[in-house]
């Protein structure tokens, strides 16, 4: 997924992934929920369906996020713009190639 498409990040990746998955399942019907007698399942206890790699590589539209957003993100949750965040220990930094 991501050698087509090197400049993407993982917020991309994981919007194309999420944006081109199916709500149903290989008979072409909608997924349903086993712990719930089978009813038609609800997004949240699907998620976003059926990954589909093929229409992943060309998706059309996809939603990028930068560290930035995320701390936005927290701060709308939390209501808080307070904040600190450790130094990453050198095990958890990958090198760019």
């Amino acid at each position: 997924m991501a050698t087509p498409h090197v400049s993407w990040s993982a917020a991309a990746i994981r919007s194309a992934l999420m944006t081109t998955a199916n709500p149903v399942d290989n008979s072409k019907r909608p997924i349903r929920d086993q712990g719930f007698n089978f009813t038609v399942a609800s997004p949240l206890a699907m998620g976003d369906g059926q990954v589909d790699p093929n229409r992943a590589l060309d998706p059309g539209m996809i939603y990028d996020a930068t560290r930035q957003d995320y701390i936005k993100r927290i701060f709308a949750i939390t209501r808080s713009n307070k904040y600190t965040c450790d130094n990453a220990s050198s095990d958890l930094i990958m090198d760019k190639q």
